[in-house]
């Protein structure tokens, strides 16, 4: 049935629509004023996904990879050596029994008589099947994209991962592990020594360090600062349940601040 040999004319239209096939063929009508010409206009119908051709070929690329790195390769024609080992018919020679072919030229997939207009336009559309494969898929419901995300899909669902985003991340390359330093940032100190020590600059702050600025205030000789409440609560924290241990800190702060600024005033007198 779809070996015969068709020409198809060039005064013919044929356009894939969302529907199928349409195939306009242009007639002349005999009337009373002689001949008038007319369109008959015919819609070859596609198949859905869920169609059996559709999903033999589904299945078919789900068994051979080779085939589908073809398609991703080259696109839709390198599926034609697949549709003729698996002899996929159009929907409209499809009846859906065990040979998957209509049994008779004059019936369509419905089973019903036709006209020969139907059966040229048919003929029309075997012709364009076993050419173009972006057509043939296109009337299998499927496009090259939708075809490979399918076949994705299945494969996935036949092997599911516990955990997809790691199993990803172990294919592409686990990233290299950040430098062990101040919050994972920057060298590390035992880096950051060993570069200090090369340049001679040991004995410099670092420089988280050099934006650091320290308040000196004057306090006199014998005085003891007053313990600010807050501070006091905050030193008592330090030593629970130790009496005084709030009034013994600040005191010992007092010399500290003395201290610093005994060594302070000789430095007040270099000013200029």
């Amino acid at each position: 049935m779809m070996s015969r040999h068709i020409n198809i004319p060039d005064n013919v239209h044929i356009e894939l629509v969302s529907d199928g096939l349409r195939i306009d063929i242009p007639r002349v009508a005999q009337c009373n004023d002689g001949e008038l010409p007319q369109v008959v206009s015919l819609l070859l119908p596609k198949a859905s996904k869920d169609d059996l051709q559709s999903q033999k070929l589904l299945r078919d690329l789900r068994c051979h990879p080779f085939d589908l790195a073809a398609l991703i390769e080259k696109g839709p024609e390198a599926l034609a050596p697949v549709s003729k080992r698996l002899d996929l018919v159009p929907p409209w020679r499809y009846e859906g029994d065990s040979d998957g072919m209509a049994s008779d030229v004059h019936t369509g997939a419905i089973g019903q008589r036709l006209t020969p207009d139907e059966i040229l336009a048919m003929d029309y559309g075997d012709v364009l099947w076993k050419k173009d494969m972006s057509l043939q898929l296109a009337l299998l419901s499927w496009t090259k994209e939708s075809l490979i995300a399918a076949v994705w899909e299945a494969w996935a669902q036949a092997a599911p991962l516990p955990d997809a985003e790691l199993a990803l991340r172990e294919a592409a390359g686990q990233p290299e592990e950040p430098p062990r330093g101040a919050a994972n940032e920057g060298p590390s100190i035992a880096e950051w020594l060993a570069e200090m020590a090369e340049q001679g600059r040991l004995h410099l702050p670092g420089p988280q360090f050099h934006d650091v600025e320290i308040g000196l205030h004057i306090v006199g000789q014998g005085s003891e600062p007053a313990a600010d409440a807050s501070q006091s609560d905050g030193l008592a924290a330090l030593l629970p349940g130790v009496p005084g241990a709030a009034r013994g800190l600040s005191l010992v702060a007092a010399v500290l601040m003395q201290r610093a600024e005994q060594l302070a005033a000789p430095l007040r007198g270099t000013k200029m």
